[in-house]
């Protein structure tokens, strides 16, 4: 019993062990695209960003790993699809995600092409809250849910149609829609909309 206790244990430090490291990887790519576009740490909208990013990605590791730790295990590992489609998929999307922090910075606080008010920050956290809160429903009620695209014969891989997936059917493509669409008023950038609804 004990000895099941500790290997239980002892996955679910590897596993927010894995996840902590990608964190650590994701924002320092991320802080350091929104930071050094101007040089200066001085930006408090960009740390309430990040923070709210921490939080939330805090809240669903411990979460998943109570409901649903194997997406947490299947998401961590490093796999890449062998779809051609992903792959010209990426070639667009990687840059197209990188130019968010980018534009946010050069905007919001080196050339001030635009501004938007204090106020837009409220709804900015609404709307990522609301993607997280998405976000984390559908990986609880999808254990399928791997970062690649693949038919799972494996694990019986069906589809689902609880959750939001009775709602629509790809509920973590929206998800990642109105957590995006956030960025731009918690940075209070306008101009951040452009890569963002590119993406």
């Amino acid at each position: 019993m004990n000895t099941t206790q500790d290997q239980q244990a002892g996955s679910t430090f590897a596993l927010l062990l894995r996840a902590a490291f990608q964190l650590v990887f994701s924002f320092v790519i991320w802080g350091g695209l929104l930071f050094l576009s101007a040089g200066g740490l001085a930006w408090r909208r960009c740390w309430l960003h990040i923070g709210l990013w921490i939080i939330t990605f805090a809240v669903n590791a411990v979460v998943l790993l109570m409901l649903n730790r194997d997406v947490v295990s299947a998401r961590l590992k490093p796999k890449w699809s062998s779809e051609r489609a992903d792959t010209i998929l990426l070639i667009f999307f990687l840059p197209v995600t990188l130019a968010v922090p980018v534009v946010a910075r050069l905007d919001a606080v080196r050339c001030g092409w635009s501004s938007l008010p204090l106020w837009t920050i409220y709804p900015g956290i609404a709307l990522h809250a609301a993607g997280d809160a998405l976000l984390l429903w559908t990986m609880i009620v999808n254990p399928f849910l791997e970062k690649t695209v693949r038919v799972q014969t494996e694990r019986g891989h069906h589809v689902i149609t609880t959750g939001p997936y009775a709602i629509v059917r790809h509920p973590m493509y929206l998800d990642v829609v109105l957590v995006f669409l956030a960025v731009p008023l918690v940075l209070g950038s306008a101009w951040t909309f452009a890569p963002v609804v590119a993406m």
